[in-house]
């Protein structure tokens, strides 16, 4: 049950994310230098910010499909 729910904050966060960034206009910008390190490093942080977030919330026990 914790993998879920790290799962479902991960979800959360992700949208944020992804909300913010079609707000800013990425996807209209994004073959522009700048705004492609920009864009870059923001899902950088959002895939370290999710690892961080799941062992946090699931601890270190990975997670097991239902038999």
């Amino acid at each position: 049950m914790a993998s879920f729910k790290a799962i479902v904050v991960m979800a959360i966060w992700t949208a944020l994310i992804g909300y913010g960034l079609y707000s800013v206009g990425a996807h209209e910008n994004f073959r522009e230098p700048l705004w492609a390190l920009g864009i870059g490093t923001a899902l950088l942080v959002t895939h370290m910010v999710n690892m961080a977030i799941y062992f946090k919330v699931a601890g270190e026990k990975p997670f097991q499909w239902a038999s």
